[in-house]
């Protein structure tokens, strides 16, 4: 039994068996109600349900047959909040545009997304964020949900939406004390247990990877584009990876090659850079556009004019304010003594830039190109920092993910042991929550796996479907769960 709240009144129904609620990482949370009813009713959208202390809300008109004067079979498909996010576009908060793109760390586009549903719904904040090196992303009329997958995609890892709060970093729980499972009775699952391999990922041994190639003086080092730290091993996650002497690849440094198995990564968005930021803005000649700006946090050992490429012009290009993304670029004069800079104006969409609204602001953030940065900022060994141990770092986390077989396994939770085990295991049946999985035939040793997804029957909730993987789709897996219900 459950009711249906919609036009200011309500309507209690008994669900049919089949009625079921799907979550399901970096997935909409959806849950398919169907009943019948003696008669019509016009459910509209926005009807609303409550679900094991959660409200979804229909975003489409109901579905439903006609079987006869006295009986309406009807299927109304709910969604968490999640799915008010693809009713939004994505907008630039400054000129509100929804073309544009920008150079920025994973917490400033969640803290752009956040801004954009704020504008349209109030309550929602961010939550946890990776830390990751600037990327450019561009954006082309997304939606928001469009918008935070593709944030996700560039940087590799996921995003979840609880109450309101997005995080974007892997979803995992409880992976230092997983839940243990395996086939049998009294052990978790039911019969049909199967497992799937996906055929077109390998596991990989060794990754080359290449870096970008703006600020490379390739005269001075050696290469065109930025390089791995050479010969050098970095601990991730409790694994030792070591870099080739060339500075092209990494392996596992703790334990042998066996397939030798390849693969490579582009991280071109990672090169020797500083991140600058405005402290005052000098209106020189608003006639002419002239506008200079000082930055009072450039160190004295980092004279710009000193770092100059033979055959290049140093430019400018701000990751924040007006003067931001597109591609921007000034070129631009450097006082050192006065820590001044000099933006030579230029037209750009058929605007004069700087000028008008279109000028920096004391705290814009400003990257400059065209040059070769010093040592520190390219390679430091000593405590492992500059742009070549960023490219490390991302190298050995995209390689910690694929070094392991990609599989999955389906299974349904036996219900009298379910039930009898509820107040143990009921707060592990979330996504992203790790299972020590273990079969005496086909994983003896057992595996730490996350569950990606989780079919709940509406009428016995505490029997649920549940699939683990070490690999998120990002599709959906109802259709193969289906499968093991019937």
């Amino acid at each position: 039994m459950i009711t249906l709240l919609y036009n200011n009144t309500s309507k209690t129904i008994y669900e049919d068996a089949d009625s079921y609620r799907y979550r399901a990482i970096m997935q909409k949370t959806v849950v398919t109600l169907r009943f019948s009813l003696p008669e019509f009713i016009e459910f509209p959208i926005g009807t609303k349900v409550e679900y094991e202390g959660k409200t979804y809300e229909t975003k489409d008109v109901a579905s439903f047959k006609k079987k006869g004067e006295r009986r309406f079979e009807y299927t109304l498909t709910f969604y968490d909040e999640t799915a008010n996010l693809e009713k939004y576009k994505l907008r630039d908060t400054i000129d509100r545009r929804v073309r544009f793109s920008r150079c920025a760390k994973p917490k400033e586009y969640i803290d752009l997304i956040v801004a954009n549903l704020n504008q349209r719904e109030p309550g929602w904040k961010a939550g946890s964020v990776i830390e990751a090196p600037e990327k450019t992303i561009a954006f082309d009329h997304s939606n928001i949900l469009e918008a935070l997958q593709k944030v996700a995609d560039e940087f590799n890892t996921e995003w979840e939406i609880e109450e309101k709060t997005i995080s974007l970093r892997k979803v995992e729980y409880f992976k230092k004390d997983p839940l243990p499972l395996s086939y049998g009775k009294g052990n978790g699952f039911v019969p049909g247990v199967g497992r799937t391999t996906k055929e077109d990922e390998k596991a990989v041994e060794i990754l080359m990877v290449q870096g970008g190639e703006r600020n490379i003086d390739r005269s001075k080092y050696g290469s065109k584009y930025l390089l791995l730290p050479k010969s050098q091993s970095y601990s991730y996650e409790g694994r030792i990876y070591i870099s080739d002497a060339d500075g092209l690849s990494i392996k596992r440094q703790d334990k042998p090659l066996s397939t030798k198995q390849e693969d490579s990564l582009d991280l071109s968005d990672i090169y020797p850079s500083r991140k600058g930021t405005v402290s005052e803005v000098f209106e020189v000649n608003k006639e002419k556009n002239y506008y200079d700006f000082t930055d009072n946090t450039i160190p004295q050992e980092l004279d710009y004019n000193a770092c100059l490429i033979e055959g290049e012009s140093m430019t400018i290009s701000f990751l924040t304010g007006m003067l931001a993304g597109d591609d921007k670029q000034f070129e631009c004069k450097y006082n050192h003594k006065n820590r001044r800079w000099q933006l030579v104006p230029q037209e750009i969409d058929g605007i004069t830039m700087p000028g008008g609204n279109y000028i920096p602001r004391i705290n814009d953030t400003y990257a400059v190109f065209g040059i070769q940065l010093p040592d520190p900022y390219i390679c430091n060994n000593s405590d492992k920092t500059g742009a070549s141990w960023e490219m490390m770092k991302e190298a050995c986390r995209h390689l910690y993910d694929k070094e392991t077989p990609k599989f999955s396994f389906i299974g349904e939770l036996q219900g009298l042991w379910a039930k009898q085990n509820w107040l143990r295991i009921g707060g592990r049946m979330r996504c992203g929550s790790y299972i020590l999985f273990s079969d005496t035939q086909f994983v003896p040793e057992g595996v730490a796996i996350r569950i990606t997804g989780i079919k709940d029957y509406l009428s016995s909730p505490k029997t649920p479907v549940i699939e683990l993987s070490n690999t998120v789709s990002g599709s959906s897996i109802s259709s193969e769960i289906d499968k093991i219900k019937d």
